[in-house]
């Protein structure tokens, strides 16, 4: 799809994810598009965090510069305040210039990051995890509703377990980001209990302000890692993902209405 038409995908209730991993150094100058914070936060990390986090916003800068019809380095990135508390430090991200209906979210786990665009001023989450060692009894019961917790119980090993407490994990950090309160919520109270294999989910999680249910769909992004992605249950149409090739190249490949079969819990 071209850069052209990629805003104007976004109608009746789309959605754009991108995805990319950051394999290498950044080309000459690439982190010059990066705001004086970002810049700030990459040169207190470590060299490796560093070149992860710069590789990812970056990407997404580019990406967004181009729904935008804009330059990366014009692009004004901050966040709405939380409808909780009115924070402005964990609330939803957010275009600040240019004047835009756009919403995205971002997300990034070590080198790997991935990316949610949709219009409309619609609200929309995501999240990804590598698949790595995680102490699930101590873990589990502090963010697991009880459906979970013995969904996560019936597995026959601990990898089965390990999935399953992914494939949690990242459908309620999807949620709780589209609703705009972050992890500053109770994550048992968010039930993402299993769907029949390969289908979209309904989940019930109210904010004061804003949707008060979520279609929630797992991502396929490989061996390794775990994807899920939240939109208001009230305008969810058909998602697109792109996997990132190089800044100004993409693959496409449509998926099927989320609103063809859901599960509501």
């Amino acid at each position: 799809m071209s850069a052209e038409h990629l805003a104007d995908d976004l109608g009746h209730g789309a959605a754009h994810v991108w995805w990319g991993t950051v394999g290498g150094p950044l080309e000459p100058g690439a982190v010059a598009v990066l705001s004086l914070a970002e810049r700030e936060r990459v040169y207190a990390m470590t060299a490796e965090a560093g070149l992860h986090y710069a590789g990812a916003h970056v990407a997404v800068r580019c990406i967004l510069a181009r729904y935008l019809g804009t330059d990366p380095a014009l692009v004004r990135l901050g966040r709405l305040r939380c409808p909780e508390c009115a924070g402005d430090d964990h609330g939803a991200p957010c275009v600040v210039w240019p004047p835009t209906h756009l919403s995205y979210s971002l997300s990034r786990s070590g080198p790997h990051w991935l990316l949610g665009v949709t219009g409309g001023r619609r609200r929309i989450g995501i999240d990804i995890e590598e698949v790595s060692p995680l102490d699930l009894d101590a873990v589990a019961p502090t963010v697991l509703s009880a459906r979970e917790l013995d969904g996560l119980r019936r597995q026959p090993d601990h990898d089965g377990r390990l999935a399953a407490f992914l494939r949690y994990w990242t459908r309620k950090e999807a949620v709780v980001k589209a609703s705009g309160v972050g992890l500053m919520t109770d994550l048992c109270a968010v039930d993402v209990h299993d769907a029949p294999p390969g289908q979209p989910l309904v989940v019930r999680h109210a904010a004061v302000t804003g949707p008060g249910a979520w279609v929630v769909e797992d991502i396929a992004i490989g061996p390794g890692r775990h994807a899920a992605v939240a939109r208001e249950a009230a305008a969810a149409g058909p998602l697109r993902l792109f996997g990132l090739t190089e800044m100004l190249e993409t693959r496409s490949t449509p998926w099927p209405s989320a609103t063809s079969s859901l599960s509501t819990i």
